[in-house]
């Protein structure tokens, strides 16, 4: 037997070896190594507490994906997807140049499938110390309700703390809560709860991955009050200075909405301003603020609240018009014979605001004498003259006496 197993050991020695060469071969070209590429591997982050610990927190700035070429057999290298791989980064080993080694492995084809090539080695970092921020949250009202209503208050009591990097908290203008009013058509309370935002200083929300906040939602308050649009009047008090006049009022808005509790605006039509003028000797040109007429319990729906009042104050000229005798009317004339005794023209004095004088003339200005309780004789009545459309500050500069005779 054992000469049998001998003889022609270097025949048999080498058929085996050309046996496995020939199985290689032929597996080769059947199964052959192929390269294959796979992108946007997720490297997942280990022992992130290692980090925050230490009262700080981390961005990743560069290597949260990878791409890898690996070498294995056809087969296997055509059934693996990206899901196939595990690719990790310990932040406990993080170094002082904030780097971490990136592993990766291919589970269940450890032996069969060789990593040829990593797009990156390492996972870079920036890192950044942990502050808060306390604030009361601010109500922020989106949308407008229906026509006719108006939110009037809106109020949180809740105070939030927020927490995160420095660089992000720093950016933080407001911490708020946003409640959607859109065509509410209802007067009254309304309580909810709504999650808590934070915005940067164009009001701009800034995203909360990296923060903590103390509570997530917090109880919201708002009142919707009914609407009404009023008249604005604008009066004068007082008289201007010696020989000055008010001759002109102009002033605007003329209407505003005001919102307020129904039985508190259903008593209110106008708000009046009065502007006084005591004393004045020049024109008064201003802006107010209508809430400050306004009751506390009411609320102009405007944005702007402001008003503008234009009043003229004119300095007083004179003017001289001519009139005859056949132009004085006598008023309460007694059952007697009146005769006038002036006979020539009458040349009467005027004074008033310039603007209202050189709209006067002979023909717009109605004279008269006024005989009440006169009786028989010879008097000297004062002329007057009857108010003068469009010119009502004009008045008789001077006295003037119209000699008049009353007899049976």
């Amino acid at each position: 037997m054992k000469e049998i197993l001998t003889r022609n050991i270097g025949i048999k020695i080498l058929a085996v070896i050309l046996a496995a060469i020939l199985w290689l071969v032929i597996n080769n070209i059947e199964d052959p190594l192929t390269v294959k590429d796979f992108r946007d591997i997720p490297v997942k982050r280990l022992n992130e507490q290692a980090i925050k610990s230490k009262n700080q927190d981390y961005q990743v700035k560069d290597g949260d994906k990878i791409d890898i070429t690996i070498l294995a057999r056809r087969s296997i290298a055509d059934n693996l997807k990206e899901s196939n791989f595990v690719a990790t980064a310990d932040l406990s080993k993080v170094t002082d140049m904030d780097t971490i080694t990136i592993n990766i492995s291919c589970p269940g084809y450890e032996d069969e499938v060789i990593i040829k090539k990593m797009s990156q080695q390492v996972m870079t970092i920036t890192r950044e110390e942990v502050v808060e921020k306390r604030e009361l949250v601010k109500v922020r009202v989106k949308g407008e309700p229906a026509d006719g209503f108006y939110v009037a208050k809106k109020t949180s009591n809740t105070l939030v703390t927020v927490s995160g990097p420095k660089s992000k908290i720093e950016r933080i203008k407001e911490i708020i809560a946003e409640v959607d009013v859109t065509d509410e058509a209802q007067a009254g309370i309304i309580k909810t709860n709504e999650y808590v935002k934070v915005v940067d200083e164009e009001g701009v929300e800034i995203d909360k991955s990296h923060l903590t906040f103390s509570q997530e939602t917090v109880p919201i308050t708002i009142e919707i009050y009914p609407t009404k649009i009023i008249d604005v009047l604008v009066t004068t008090e007082g008289t201007p200075a010696d020989d000055y006049y008010m001759t002109n009022i102009e002033y605007g808005p003329k209407e505003i909405e005001i919102a307020g509790k129904a039985e508190i605006i259903d008593k209110i039509d106008s708000l009046t301003v009065t502007e006084n003028i005591d004393g004045v000797n020049s024109d008064i040109k201003k802006e107010i603020n209508l809430s400050d007429y306004l009751d506390d319990d009411l609320i102009i729906v405007e944005e702007d609240d402001t008003a503008f009042i234009n009043i003229t104050i004119e300095k007083a000229e004179s003017k001289r018009i001519t009139i005859r005798p056949d132009d004085i009317i006598i008023k309460n004339k007694p059952s007697l014979t009146v005769k006038v005794q002036s006979t020539g023209p009458i040349i009467l004095e005027l004074s008033g605001p310039g603007s209202e004088l050189e709209r006067v003339t002979a023909k717009s200005v109605t004279p008269y004498i006024d005989l009440y309780h006169y009786t028989y004789g010879s008097f000297e009545v004062n002329l007057q003259i009857e108010k003068i459309e469009d010119a009502e500050n004009v008045k008789l500069a001077a006295p003037v006496k119209i000699p008049v005779y009353l007899s049976p």
